[in-house]
């Protein structure tokens, strides 16, 4: 009878313990992958702000590299729209197409500015049409093209300095909920192994043998070892969040679209906030 006994014990003990081990293993790798996209979203965001930067200051070509590096760190649909406008204002038409096509084939069904991307589609592929008409009666003779002097340089725009991000909170709300969850799990195998300390209590006491024994005492080891790890990450995760910021005029913020349209010509520019 107590060979039974003892047996259902073990087996009860390692399903509690497998149960325990399953969900620490869950939330570190669940945490391990948020931390990841945390760290990609925020570089993306890094060089999208530098990107409006440079496009504020007219400086087109760094826009364009800081716009489509942040576009394949996030692959954010919205970015495209920026891309194009870039190409647009540097009179690359065929490549503000291709952008903005780019941009219908990974939006959304059910997005808003669908109509509006399609109809700015349609205006540069006609302005691509007349300048390709216009080329030929534009272009002067050739004694006129060798006699008039090249035009002066235009001197270049001043860099502007890449716009600073505010440190996400995301790494410290993660720290401190596996610190809640390690904490939560030791309080239950704390519970449980005072409760089969009391069994072996009533059942063999003050003759126990180490095997009656064993399943208590591991789950009370368990315990403190959790309790240990939930210290731990409460305390790193308040310093986490301490020392870090956001901004709240910036973070979580949706979509602009400005759109304007004129007799024969329409236009849509998308600002993007992460």
């Amino acid at each position: 009878m107590v060979c039974i006994d003892g047996m259902t014990k073990r087996r009860a003990f390692r399903g509690r313990l497998r149960l325990v081990t399953g969900l620490l293993g869950a939330a570190i790798a669940w945490s391990g992958q948020a931390l990841a996209q945390s760290s990609s979203d925020e570089l993306a965001r890094s060089h999208f702000e530098s990107g409006a930067a440079y496009l504020e200051e007219s400086d087109y070509d760094n826009a364009l590299k800081a716009f489509q590096k942040a576009y394949d760190l996030s692959k954010r649909p919205e970015i495209l729209l920026n891309i194009a406008t870039v190409h647009e204002r540097k009179a690359e038409l065929g490549q503000a197409v291709e952008a903005l096509q780019q941009y219908l084939s990974v939006a959304p069904p059910g997005d808003e500015r669908l109509a509006a991307v399609k109809l700015r589609v349609q205006n540069l592929q006609k302005r691509q049409a007349d300048e390709k008409a216009a080329v030929p009666s534009a272009l002067p003779p050739a004694s006129a093209q060798s006699s008039s002097p090249p035009p002066a340089p235009t001197p270049a725009a001043p860099a502007p300095t890449p716009a600073t991000h505010h440190g996400s909170r995301l790494p410290a709300f993660i720290v401190l909920g596996v610190g809640g969850l390690a904490g939560g799990t030791a309080l239950v195998t704390g519970i449980i192994a005072k409760s089969d300390y009391d069994d072996a209590k009533k059942t063999c006491s003050p003759a126990c043998t180490d095997s009656q024994l064993s399943a208590g005492r591991t789950l009370a080891l368990t315990s403190t070892i959790l309790t240990g790890v939930a210290i731990v990450g409460v305390g790193v995760g308040v310093t986490l969040l301490l020392t870090s910021g956001s901004d709240p005029a910036q973070l979580g913020a949706a979509p602009r679209l400005h759109f304007a349209a004129a007799p024969g010509a329409a236009r849509a520019d998308a600002t993007w906030s992460f």
